[in-house]
């Protein structure tokens, strides 16, 4: 087993990060989306959305001399639901695009979105 030593008092915190064309206007989605989330907006124009987890999700518009290159798709925001189908309506109220109709698996039912700006994001229920 490999022990892991920190110096005192500097956990790492875990977040998201998500390049963005507009960083307010999908801070205003992802804002709206899940409940209790909250957001800041820093000097740079990043902004910083707080989500109940206490998971901060940052969005950021890339740097002009050096753009962002897309995602293969392999990676996707996971909201975990627990009513799905008002979430779904949510979302889309706020922008958000079907990408595949809602499926039910043995693991749950599962709704893909696309966000306003065609990042894939998967609202999730359990069974």
């Amino acid at each position: 087993m490999v022990e892991h030593i920190r110096p005192e008092g500097v956990a790492p915190r875990c977040c998201l990060v998500l390049a963005s064309r507009n960083p307010r206007r999908l801070a205003d989605f992802y804002g709206g989306l899940v409940p209790g989330g909250s957001f800041t907006v820093a000097a740079a124009g990043a902004v910083t959305v707080r989500l109940p987890t206490g998971m901060d999700m940052v969005l950021y518009h890339p740097s002009r001399q050096r753009p962002q290159p897309r995602q293969g798709g392999c990676l996707a925001l996971c909201l975990r639901c627990t009513r799905l189908e008002e979430t779904r309506q949510r979302a889309m109220a706020l922008g958000a695009q079907v990408l595949e109709p809602l499926r039910e698996e043995p693991f749950g039912r599962e709704q893909w979105l696309l966000d306003p700006e065609g990042n894939r994001v998967l609202l999730w229920e359990e069974p």
